[in-house]
């Protein structure tokens, strides 16, 4: 079309015999549809779209937008995928132009490597803000610290609200060492870093990439030396910042942060799935502020109860009341805290990364196709209860459902198999097991 045409030829030329324009948005936007629909999802070998790797195509003005979640998979296969769109798309006629956008693995974290000295990391959590989340997390790495058997570490990774050198009374500036890394400062028998330490409380207004390159870096650059254990007291919500903070970081597990009302709890839900989407064990949760007694020796409950467990699907790690005691950081620790310490390692210990035997079907690095049928031909040859173990450089669930389909009847890999365990242990290495169910008596 050109600036001469005119308003009669725009009408002959432009509208279909039902009346309306041929180019309607809705009917550009679903031949484009139906072009990306020739794209393969590299895990299931099915249609992108149907798999829901596209989420949504629009097209205005000859632009078309395909909208995409390719998040788990490695740079090098996302691209590939995000190419073979573009190419379909402008194949479509009245595509002049064609642009991906989402969530790709550009988006994300690169993946921050764990510090050599550093042997367990462990994220605290919560969907909302005033629930006690740091309160817990300083209580928590005082109580690794106390016995004096652990080298303990805390990360304040809450670029908006860093409070954790206001509970510990931590002054500024941090300093740094011989090779220009910054020197954590110690407190209570903990290697505490802050953005708080750094940025003299002038208020902060980071977004996106920016803060997820603050917080990375100052993880990184810290110089931590040897830590059993290091807590990170993560920012509130279930945001861009929480969630390329947990990409980021080599988080061994979490404990998540609610009080007892039900709308907390729901949302502390959304907390739990976004650590599960990203491979991170919800160790359990801690319920704060639970209630109070008064001086008449009355207990008294400050909210609605919630089944905090149930809805969860997680174990109640910790009851904490609403006591002064319990938020007080002078003096010992208290002792709903020291047993909260106690339960904590033991769910690390429960939850800890799958021992991978020599025998385990390593596909990092084989062409899409390839790692499908090399994995379903393996998991075929297994006898009934048999453990299957596989690796691969990004989440692995979605073949772990083609697997289930292999045994059939379930609607869910979680249903298929008796054992299934997908952990992410590394940047680029996540591992599954899963086992053959055995044969029915």
């Amino acid at each position: 079309m050109t600036g001469h045409d005119t308003d009669d030829d725009r009408s002959n030329d432009a509208r279909g015999t039902d009346g309306r324009p041929a180019d309607a948005p809705g009917d550009a936007a679903e031949r484009v549809r139906e072009a990306v629909a020739a794209v393969e999802d590299p895990d299931l070998g099915t249609s992108v779209v149907e798999s829901g790797l596209v989420t949504d195509v629009s097209v205005a003005e000859g632009v078309a937008t395909i909208t995409v979640d390719l998040a788990g998979f490695d740079a090098e296969t996302a691209e590939d995928v995000t190419e073979a769109l573009r190419r379909e798309a402008l194949s479509t006629p009245g595509v002049e132009r064609a642009q991906v956008e989402g969530d790709t693995p550009d988006d994300g974290a690169d993946g921050v490597e764990r510090p050599e000295g550093i042997d367990t990391v462990i994220a605290v959590a919560s969907a909302k803000g005033g629930v006690g989340k740091t309160t817990v997390s300083t209580q928590l790495a005082r109580a690794l610290a106390a016995d004096g058997e652990r080298d303990v570490g805390l990360f304040d990774a809450d670029l908006y609200g860093p409070n954790v050198p206001e509970l510990l009374d931590l002054e500024g500036p941090v300093t740094a060492n011989d090779e220009g890394d910054a020197e954590p400062i110690e407190a209570d028998g903990i290697a505490a870093m802050s953005v708080g330490l750094i940025a003299n409380d002038a208020p902060l207004a980071w977004r996106g990439a920016m803060a997820h390159e603050a917080v990375t870096e100052l993880f990184e650059d810290a110089a931590w030396g040897d830590l059993d254990v290091l807590v990170v007291d993560l920012p509130p919500g279930t945001g861009d910042i929480v969630l390329t903070t947990l990409q980021g970081l080599p988080v061994d597990g979490a404990v998540l942060v609610t009080t007892p009302y039900p709308t907390a709890v729901g949302d502390t839900g959304r907390s739990a799935t976004l650590f599960e989407e990203n491979a991170v064990p919800v160790l359990g949760t801690v319920v704060n502020m639970r209630g109070f007694t008064c001086d008449c020796g009355r207990e008294h409950d400050l909210f609605p109860d919630a089944d905090v467990e149930a809805e969860l699907d997680a174990p109640v790690l910790a009851d904490l009341p609403f006591d002064e005691r319990v938020r007080g950081m002078d003096g010992p620790v208290p002792d709903e805290f020291a047993a909260l310490a106690g339960q904590v390692l033991s769910r690390v210990e429960e939850t800890g990364d799958v021992a991978v035997p020599d025998h385990a079907l390593d596909i990092r690095g084989l062409p899409p196709q390839v790692r499908h049928e090399q994995a379903i031909e393996e998991f075929k040859a297994l006898s009934p209860g048999e453990t299957f173990y596989l690796v691969n450089d990004h989440d692995p669930s979605p073949l772990a459902a083609m697997l289930a389909d292999v045994v059939g009847g379930a609607e869910s890999p979680e249903d298929a198999f008796e054992r299934y365990d997908v952990r992410r242990q590394a940047p680029d290495e996540w591992v599954m097991a899963v086992s053959r169910p055995a044969v029915p008596a």
